[in-house]
Order: structure tokens, then sequence, then C-alpha cells
């Protein structure tokens, strides 16, 4: 499933390369040349003005990285290099010293339908290990708001997220849970190794809830962004500065806490916990109607691709912000798109 780093100079490496090489077997890409060019004007930025005197012979590390599941070979700057060209363009919005803190830091989230989008965005932005968890798979369906295609339905979402992001880095360190958050491994996705945020956007009550009363024992804190029609609610709760939190920085009643734990009786009944989880008041109209529509005029919840965008953009934004150390405290925030214009 991982892409295949492939050193040349070792033996093994390079008898594999020349197979694939090898009457074509492989579509190779090598912009080697490019690369080094940009890494070049990267480490002295003053070539800019004076590219003649760029050095394109100078010597670099390089390596092939093999993507089975493209059948396609990539001609690379080693780790460190293509690292730091990767990044480059994030100066000086995100500083040397906040890079090196989200390359510390390890993400675990769980569920990649709203969690791809975040996912992806934190990968662009940094080197930061993520551990993933869904047991859905692609649907046509998902295509109004999942960045995919065609060749992409059936495929595990955490396995299709976890191959986007390789395709930006191949050296990115993420673990996947094909099997999404059970209860047989929910302690091991937060605790083997310990995470240090936990990114929830699942869909099952139960767990949506279990993960957070064990990531609020071990001092995780948690983020969820919830789509509100066009628009998105933040759900921040520091887990990791006050152990006395309630679920969803006191947002979540203690009502509906007992009845998701409790079990709903009926698909009517789950519909409308899903619903009453946020609370009706902070939902838009439009969106809050769906509900009682879905098993009727719908077949789902509606979601739209603005608000998984947006969605994403906003768990990247929040998830750097404390891993970097800004004051992000818990509670609500919302985001609106219908409120821009006005």
């Amino acid at each position: 499933m991982k892409p295949l780093i492939l050193n040349i100079e070792r033996t093994k490496d390079k008898k594999f390369f020349s197979v694939l090489v090898k009457n074509k077997k492989a579509r190779i890409v090598d912009e080697i040349g490019e690369q080094i060019k940009e890494v070049e004007l990267v480490k002295n930025p003053k070539l800019l003005f004076h590219p003649e005197k760029l050095n394109l012979n100078k010597k670099y590390g390089t390596v092939w990285i093999y993507y089975p599941w493209r059948n396609t070979l990539v001609h690379s700057l080693n780790e460190k290099d293509f690292r730091l060209l990767r990044t480059s363009r994030n100066k000086n919005l995100i500083t040397d010293s906040e890079q090196k803190k989200m390359e510390k830091f390890r993400v675990g989230i769980a569920g990649l339908n709203v969690g791809n989008p975040g996912a992806v965005c934190l990968a662009l932005e940094g080197n930061i290990a993520m551990k993933m968890a869904d047991n859905d798979v692609l649907s046509v369906s998902n295509l109004n708001r999942f960045r995919a295609g065609m060749c992409d339905i059936g495929l595990n979402k955490a396995v299709l997220t976890a191959r986007q992001i390789w395709e930006i880095n191949p050296f990115a360190k993420l673990e996947v849970f094909e099997s999404g958050i059970t209860k047989e491994n929910i302690a091991e996705f937060l605790l083997k190794p310990k995470i240090d945020i936990l990114v929830e956007e699942m869909d099952h009550l139960g767990f949506k809830v279990a993960i957070r009363e064990l990531a609020r024992k071990n001092g995780i804190p948690v983020v969820m962004v919830t789509g509100n029609g066009e628009n998105v609610i933040i759900d921040v709760e520091r887990f990791d500065l006050n152990p006395r939190l309630p679920l969803l920085a006191g947002y979540l009643r203690k009502d509906i806490i007992e009845a998701i734990k409790n079990g709903p009786t009926s698909l009517r009944g789950k519909i409308e916990l899903s619903r009453d989880f946020m609370g009706v008041k902070y939902l838009r109209p439009r969106l809050v109607s769906s509900f009682s529509l879905v098993g009727t005029k719908l077949a789902g919840i509606p979601q739209i691709a603005e608000s998984s965008f947006l969605r994403g953009a906003a768990i990247s934004y929040v998830v750097r912000q404390i891993a970097v150390g800004a004051k992000v405290p818990s509670g609500r925030y919302y985001l609106c798109l219908d409120d821009a214009l006005r």
C-alpha cells in the first residue's frame, strides 16, 4: 500500500528498479533537473536575480519513488532536500520553528469523509505524522464533495486519503486503520503511540462519545468541524488543558449523551440523535428541515463541496495553531460564508 523508496546504490533496489524500467513496465517521471534548480534557489534566493550563477551540475543525493497503485516511478530529491523544497513556499506564513513543531506533532483523524480534505490540507502544509481510521469505501454519492474520481470507487477512504498524501509527500509517516474505530482498536488508535490531537469526524454516534471520553481521560485535545449548509461549525475541546471539561465543551446535552449510549431504537431515532448531537438551534433551517426528509424525499443528510473544503481548511488551521502553541480555547466557533457578502 505504501510507495517504495528505492536507492539504486543498493543492489536489491537497483535490481527491482531495472525490472520496472525494462520493457517500459512502469511509467517514468524524471524531472530531477528542475527539482535541483528549485532547491538551489530555495537555498540561495539571491540567485533569483542572478540565474546565470545557478550551479545546475551540483551533485544531489536522489531516490526513485515507486507508486504501485499507479505503476509509476518518480525521480526525487532525497528526503531532507525534498522536505526543504516542498515546504519552501510556506515561508514566511509558516516559520521554520513552527514547521519543526508541526513535524513533532502526531494527529489522529477518525472519519475520512470530512477528514479527507483536513488530512490533505495538513499534508500540504507540513510533515505531520498521522493516524487515519475509516471503514467506509468511496461511493458515487460521495463524489459531490470528496476529492476523488470514478477510478477510486470502492476504495477504502482511509487508504484513498493515504495514497493522496503519499503522492504529495512519499516520505509521510502514516498509519491506516481500514476497519475504522472499533472497541478493539480505539485505545491503540489514541495511545499506541499516543496522538497529540484527535480530529473526530465519524458518523457512528456511540464512538463519537466513547472516543471523546477516552481522549479526555488521557489529556488529548479534540477538534471537530461540522457542515452547516454552506457554512461550518468548529468545536474545540482542550482536554489537555482541562481534564474536567464536559464533552463538546458543554454543547452536548447530558440527555443526548445518555440516549446515544443506550442506543437509538430505530433508524428515525438515529437520524434525530444525529441532528440533536449538534443541537437544532445551532444549525441552518434548511439543514434542520432536511433531517425529517431522510427516508421520504432524501436518501441521506445533505452535504456539499463548499462546506467540505471549508471544513478541511478549518481542521488544518485549528490543528496547526494547537501544534505551534497558539492560544486556542475550548468552545464552539462559526465560519459562515453566508455572512461573507453581507
